[in-house]
């Protein structure tokens, strides 16, 4: 497994914070203006990443493909968000210390890309099985050193591992995304976050989720199950126009997703059993010791009828009154008078 990939300043990596991309796919409704909002908004919120998608409608789908919301190509043709506002948007995120991030879906489009000089590449799901395509990145990604986030809805394992098998094939850089394209996801079994640790396992590389969900919930999960990349759907407005705004995250969930993930990384560093020095004001007063459980003389010999376990913990431990280190006190004295309810210490004892 590569432990770390480089993106711009960003570093993916097993012993970094995961990083949280804003998806804002066609959200800017085709203006520059909006995307700049949107990207702004995205920044303010704690996102690393925004990420966009290229379209050439024309070169990556014929007409006629219906979807939910009409005719895609004329959908997208109509949202279409040109090569030089991609250009400018990246040149925007830059000047805000924010990642840009796209997903091509044609050869044209990572053809731009790559010229635009990006720092890394999203795959959809869509393009899991188009090999000629993953050929190309994966080609690019070995030649650069740039990764490739492969994103892994709708498809089986053995398709997944033909591509797989393509970009180790090449030598590329890549990442796998999990992912449902289930758009928003309406039963929480078809997040499939059990996948997170099997991917991880099977083809030993780093994996994010992309998730559809409509909250943050299942992302913490995810992070939890060893995701290093968040990627959920970011919009301004949730009951705005664009069709995808019903699911996103709007700019105070995302900085609640922010602020979570960073919460659950911390919560899951700690991997040694030890006492804290929070805890140890708390273990003098709630662990157990030896207690006088009436009056005792002083020479009369400790029994399991004279003491009793009660806090707080500072005499001996209340592991002595237990069978297997009781014969290390049934000997024992008392030097003086010891009365009831009295915590019993070692120097109590001879």
């Amino acid at each position: 497994m590569k432990e770390v990939f480089n993106i711009g300043a960003l570093r993916v990596g097993e012993n970094y914070p995961a990083i949280i991309i804003a998806e804002l796919s066609d959200g800017h409704m085709g203006s520059f203006e909006k995307a700049q909002q949107l990207v702004g908004a995205a920044k303010d919120a704690g996102a690393d990443v925004v990420k966009f998608q290229m379209h050439f409608p024309e070169r990556e789908m014929i007409s006629g493909v219906k979807m939910w919301a009409g005719d895609l190509q004329d959908i997208l043709k109509r949202v279409w968000f040109s090569p030089n506002n991609h250009e400018r948007i990246m040149e925007y995120c830059a000047s805000i210390g924010i990642e840009y991030l796209c997903t091509p879906f044609s050869f044209e489009a990572v053809d731009t890309l790559e010229r635009m000089g990006v720092h890394s590449f999203k795959t959809g799901s869509g393009e899991i099985c188009n090999l000629p395509f993953h050929r190309k990145l994966a080609k690019i990604s070995a030649r650069t050193g740039k990764p490739v986030f492969i994103s892994t809805g709708m498809c089986t394992m053995a398709e997944l591992e033909e591509t797989i098998a393509l970009y180790t094939e090449e030598g590329a850089n890549f990442l796998l995304m999990n992912c449902t394209s289930e758009y928003p996801i309406n039963d929480y079994v078809h997040l499939r976050l059990g996948l997170i640790p099997v991917l991880r396992e099977k083809f030993r590389v780093m994996v994010g989720q992309s998730d559809h969900s409509t909250e943050i919930y299942s992302s913490l999960a995810a992070i939890a199950l060893g995701a290093k990349v968040i990627e959920k759907h970011f919009t301004l407005d949730r009951n705005g126009p664009f069709p995808d705004d019903g699911m996103c995250l709007d700019p105070r969930m995302m900085r609640e997703l922010v602020d979570a993930v960073r919460k659950v990384e911390k919560a899951i560093e700690g991997n040694e059993k030890i006492v804290l020095p929070e805890e140890a004001e708390i273990r003098s007063w709630a662990f157990h010791s030896v207690v006088s459980d009436r009056n005792l003389k002083k020479g009369e010999l400790i029994t399991l009828a004279n003491v009793r376990p009660a806090r707080p913990g500072s005499g001996i431990p209340a592991k002595y009154l237990d069978e297997t280190y009781f014969h290390e006190l049934e000997n024992k004295r008392c030097k003086t008078d010891i009365p009831k309810d009295t915590v019993i210490t070692w120097e109590d004892l001879e």
